[in-house]
């Protein structure tokens, strides 16, 4: 994929986003693993985010920790833009990447269930979002799908994201303490 194995030791060091999708995509189809980016997903931490974490963590409610993620999406993926969408009784927090889609499906599973995790933490570990979809089919079996994003996984929808409920937005932050939230601005 053109990278430096070695500079990917180095938490800071800036990695395109082409070549990483790349990588996935291959890695997917050198194990056989069609879940292979949400495997991924899975094993991300928040810190993962890097020094955006620590101001993220702290925005007082999940509206204003998503805003912040949008706001600065460009320091940690140039092509990952993260939308939020409100109608009515229900809110779409969109993921859309700057890559051709054949050659996505890796990356959009990656980025969907990382910002389903960051939703998790934000809200709580039972939260339970009202969908979560995907633009591409569904693999051959959804047995990790399930497992890492519950039971309301949609293929083949017009969008990549997960559906909210509006009260999901104004809700606190359960990671945030009051107190480091000047601090971390």
């Amino acid at each position: 994929a053109g990278l430096d194995p070695a500079s990917l030791d180095l938490p800071d060091r800036w990695v395109p986003a082409a070549a990483v999708a790349d990588l996935l995509e291959r890695a997917a189809a050198a194990s056989g693993r069609e879940d292979f980016g949400l495997r991924l997903a899975e094993l991300r931490r928040f810190s993962n985010l890097g020094p955006l974490s620590l101001v993220v963590r702290e925005e007082p409610d999940v509206r204003s920790a998503l805003r912040v993620l949008m706001r600065y999406e460009h320091m940690y993926n140039e092509a990952l833009h993260v939308r939020l969408i409100e109608r009515g009784e229900q809110v779409r927090v969109g993921v859309e990447l700057d890559l051709p889609r054949h050659e996505a499906r890796q990356s959009v599973e990656l980025a969907v269930g990382v910002l389903f995790s960051l939703m998790r933490a934000f809200r709580a570990a039972t939260w339970v979002p009202l969908y979560v979809a995907f633009r591409h089919g569904p693999p051959t079996g959804t047995t990790i799908h399930r497992r890492a994003l519950g039971p309301v996984v949609k293929f083949g929808q017009d969008h990549d994201g997960i559906g909210i409920h509006p009260d999901d937005l104004a809700a606190p932050n359960a990671m945030a303490e009051p107190g480091l939230h000047g601090y971390a601005q």
